[in-house]
């Protein structure tokens, strides 16, 4: 993925390994928030924020400008708008000259607030770099960092591992991630030589609340998840007379979770027989129940028709026993649109026909192979064609026609924003209140889709199972439909799935999680892959595979007592149920299911 300009060697400076923390994780961090800073050599130009500039091979997908702060620490901030496109995150960035020489094993300090003000999820990305400003544009320091709205102050303590001549150094921000608009303030580089060590500095750490082993929401979930995920099932053998058969040995499997655990695909890897396309699809049958096409679908993709290789690769996946959810019927934004709407905008009432032929024949070219429509979105923003057809009224007859095309798919509002961002937050409310206005006006609504695109700005899991409690209260089934971790650290990586998983799976209104992607050659996000570009399993892999096949499957065996009777507690979800008794062996599929079940078996 990197390139000579990112090229990071062992004797990058100690900033290229510390991680960043979300706010409140790190007590150095937060005391040195309000401590001005020990006087040191400043590295950076007096007009600071005039010193930047726009650079990298595609830095026309950016666009800087110099912004007014009101009420902030700093007075102005650097405002970067970014287009997607950029093939490295280097390819966009905005840099500014060092002033002065470093020596080796000088202690240096950079010291910044970042914040995003616009992006896909409403958390942006940036990487700070102090490097040469010339090929091979070896480092002192590099460190990756994502921000939501609020502003984030961050510390960067760094040990330069080479000399820098007056004039050879530079600090640079690269930009080149998605659609994004990030803003950066109280930018400055100040060089303390050897009169301070590196501990002596504050430095901002990458963790989240509730990670500690022994945190209590992990305790109380896992015991809710003991409660409300398992249930028995009562077997009973008999002879062929019907007589019971003692000490008749029952083994049960769990062969399929009635839970979701799912990932969106590529259909051209589904119908592809490359190397990878076969290590793709038999890591999709090992590891998954549940799929979703992360494009396929979408209508930008469909205008002309649904290409052939969708519905190959569909049929694929429910031939292998994988139910798949439909995404999505409208993203009502014109940047996700057709281009071909275009020219219906002054039009209406042309708009509102051609909208709603779309969802009729998506709906009934799907009908009864998908169990979900994401029928709208992310309307908080992505509003054009509603705002266009009237408000969100024209929401409800689009989920009317979805259902009337096919009765039995549950229809589910999708939507970024919802699980971080504190216990309160605009795009939340929003969600909540689109999600009660649906419902009051008949709209046929049958789920909630949340969307869970984390960087470092990772929601407490107690606040996440806070926010699912206050949304199972519309009665709905909630899916987790996006999920993805987009973390350079691979442990925190993994050590926040468990979590977030745990806390999801305890939730009772909850029904499925979905991975939004799993290998990284293949993923919007390379980071948040839980398989490298070689197939090499990373730890949220290895989690992944933990939970899923191992901690929350069952493999049970039980002894029939003198009335014939046993009963084995397991997951919800399809066995397979073997009996062996005087040396015959007979197998069943069975259901464990809410309430208990109950199941003879004839030992002919």
């Amino acid at each position: 993925m990197f390139t000579s300009h990112s090229n990071v060697t062992c004797c990058v400076a100690r900033a290229s390994l510390v991680l960043l923390a979300i706010l409140g994780c790190a007590n150095r961090a937060m005391a040195a928030a309000s401590t001005p800073l020990p006087q040191g050599r400043s590295m950076l130009p007096s007009r600071t924020l005039e010193s930047f500039s726009l650079s990298g091979k595609q830095q026309a997908l950016g666009e800087l400008r110099i912004m007014p702060a009101p009420g902030q620490k700093f007075s102005r901030i650097l405002q970067v708008q970014t287009l997607p496109g950029a093939l490295g995150e280097w390819n966009v960035e905005v840099v500014a000259p060092v002033i002065g020489a470093v020596k080796r094993d000088d202690v240096l300090l950079a010291h910044f607030w970042v914040r995003c003000e616009d992006s896909m999820t409403s958390e942006g990305y940036t990487t700070f770099a102090f490097e040469q400003n010339h090929p091979a544009f070896q480092k002192a320091a590099q460190f990756w960092i994502s921000a939501g709205k609020q502003w984030k102050e961050v510390f960067v303590p760094f040990v330069s591992p080479r000399n820098f001549s007056d004039g050879e150094a530079r600090v640079a921000f690269w930009m080149g991630y998605d659609r994004q608009t990030m803003e950066i303030g109280g930018v400055e580089v100040v060089n303390y030589e050897n009169k301070l060590k590196i501990d002596d500095l504050p430095e901002t750490k990458t963790s989240y609340v509730g990670r500690e082993p022994d945190a209590p929401w992990r305790k109380e979930a896992l015991r809710r998840i003991e409660r409300i995920r398992k249930g028995n099932i009562d077997v009973y053998v008999a002879d062929a007379q019907g007589a019971p058969v003692p000490s008749a040995i029952i083994h049960a499997v769990l062969g399929r979770s009635a839970f979701g655990f799912g990932t969106c695909v590529d259909a051209d890897l589904l119908v592809s027989n490359t190397p990878d396309a076969v290590r793709y699809k038999n890591t999709i049958l090992s590891l998954f129940n549940r799929a979703v096409f992360e494009n396929e679908m979408k209508w930008q993709e469909t205008w002309n028709g649904v290409p052939p290789e969708v519905d190959q690769a569909l049929s694929w996946l429910r031939s292998h026993g994988i139910v798949v959810r439909g995404h999505n019927l409208v993203w009502p934004g014109w940047r996700w649109l057709p281009p071909e709407l275009h020219e219906f905008e002054p039009y209406p009432d042309q708009l509102r026909a051609i909208t709603a032929k779309h969802i009729t024949d998506m709906v009934s070219h799907f009908r009864g192979e998908l169990v979900d429509w994401d029928v709208v979105n992310e309307p908080f923003t992505n509003h054009d064609l509603i705002d266009l057809l009237g408000g969100r009224g024209i929401m409800v007859d689009w989920y009317k026609l979805a259902h009337q095309a096919d009765p039995n798919c549950r229809l589910f509002l999708n939507d970024f924003g919802i699980l971080d961002g504190g216990m309160y937050n605009e795009h939340r409310e929003n969600f909540y209140d689109n999600i009660k206005f649906l419902l009051a006006q008949g709209a046929p609504l049958g789920g909630i889709g949340i969307q869970s695109h984390f960087g470092t700005e990772l929601p407490a899991p107690a606040d996440i199972l806070k926010i699912l409690d206050r949304f199972s209260g519309f009665g709905l089934p909630i899916e987790s439909t996006e999920l993805s971790l987009n973390l350079r650290d691979k442990q925190l990586q993994a050590d926040y799935l468990r979590d977030y998983m745990i806390a999801v799976f305890s939730q009772p209104s909850v029904q499925d999680i979905m991975l939004w992607g799993f290998w990284q050659k293949r993923h919007w996000r390379p980071d948040a892959g839980i398989f490298a570009d070689d197939w090499t399993a990373l730890p949220a892999a290895q989690v992944w595979i933990d939970l899923t096949q191992k901690q929350w499957s069952t493999n049970a065996t039980a002894v029939a007592d003198d009335h014939g009777k046993a009963a084995i507690r397991g997951f919800y979800g399809w066995y397979e149920i073997t009996v062996t008794s005087g040396g015959k062996t007979k197998s069943v599929v069975a259901e464990i299911v809410p309430g208990g079940s109950r199941l003879t078996i004839n030992m002919e």
